[in-house]
């Protein structure tokens, strides 16, 4: 299928990609993230498998997600991104990404980023945690909601709908994913170009502070103290926000 993909401001030359973490969409990563950055970008937001626009079509892997954006780049004649971002399940597609190297990735940043390769434990945990949330969701959705809130503010309510519409076969290939993540090769200059940034208090973090050392010497890792997986993100948009903006100028150098 054809990736459903927001194109905001089109005639810009400067192109954003902006991919959304689990329970988002694009519209929610526009709102988020997009309307703070201003006008002088052209945004591509997609929205992921069993996601927003796409929550009808299966969630099968993020290799294929990638593949989605990757033909939409090429179809529309876009070979150079200034920046990529990815949270969490959008990080993990990101990363898939970085496999066509007939894409010139200036600067990727990476939110919540799950690095674990063959973590079988990582995978049950989660698939068990997400299944039984989703049951409990669609039973009681003002439940949902609140505790959704109490984690990512005013957008939860979007994201507790976008839950319950879910499949649990697509829950559970996302929990894969996660926990089977295939890490890109990845040139020095290349892994220049990429932060890595996570909250001092999230899951993610103790696997990054092992694997991306070995795996990628080169690239940049930020800590956000204080914060959970992607809580930076969602209760700071304005200062996230910029911060993108200077990974742009300073462009990994």
């Amino acid at each position: 299928p054809d990736m459903k993909m927001l194109d905001v401001n089109s005639e810009k030359n400067k192109v954003v990609l902006l991919v959304h973490p689990m329970l988002s969409s694009a519209q929610g990563m526009k709102q988020l993230l997009a309307d703070q950055m201003g006008n002088e970008y052209r945004y591509l937001i997609p929205d992921l498998s069993a996601h927003g626009e796409a929550a009808t079509i299966p969630y099968l892997s993020a290799k294929r997600e990638s593949e989605y954006i990757y033909e939409y780049l090429k179809t529309h004649q876009i070979d150079e991104l200034d920046l990529a971002f990815g949270a969490s399940l959008g990080a993990v597609v990101l990363l898939q990404l970085l496999n066509y190297k007939d894409i010139k990735i200036h600067k990727a940043v990476f939110e919540g980023c799950s690095v674990w390769q063959a973590s079988r434990l990582h995978e049950v945990f989660t698939r068990k945690f997400f299944i039984y949330k989703h049951r409990r969701a669609i039973k009681n959705r003002s439940l949902a909601v609140k505790k959704i809130v109490a984690l990512y503010g005013e957008t939860a309510e979007v994201m507790a709908d976008n839950f319950i519409a879910m499949d649990e076969d697509s829950i559970r290939h996302i929990c894969h994913d996660c926990a089977f993540v295939e890490l890109p090769s990845l040139s020095k200059e290349e892994q220049l170009n990429c932060t890595f940034s996570y909250g001092s208090k999230e899951f993610d973090l103790i696997g990054a502070r092992r694997i991306l050392p070995e795996k990628y010497p080169f690239a940049k890792m930020k800590i956000w103290n204080g914060y959970q997986h992607c809580t930076k993100l969602t209760s700071d948009p304005l200062a996230y926000g910029d911060m993108l903006k200077n990974e742009m100028i300073t462009n990994g150098i």
